[in-house]
């Protein structure tokens, strides 16, 4: 019988979830594939987009994401 291992990244977790699954990920608490860093980056830039104000930051352990006053949004892994 085959085990699939469920991905800690999923899009209806809400983005401090996923900035958790980021810091675990940083911290290497955990590992995930390669596209399962490109979903958790794109996801992260995503929802702060939608739910981050203009100027806003929010910050898990070593992992910021914040949305620029332009729009434009990053996600930093100090």
């Amino acid at each position: 019988m085959t085990e699939y291992m469920l991905s800690p990244v999923d899009e209806n977790k809400s983005i401090k979830e996923l900035l958790q699954v980021a810091a675990d990920y940083s911290q290497r608490r955990i590992t995930l594939t390669d596209s399962d860093r490109q979903t958790l980056i794109a996801l992260l830039k995503k929802r702060a987009a939608e739910e981050l104000e203009y100027g806003q930051e929010i910050e898990c352990e070593n992992v910021r994401v914040i949305r620029r006053v332009t729009g434009a949004v990053g996600v930093y892994f100090t």
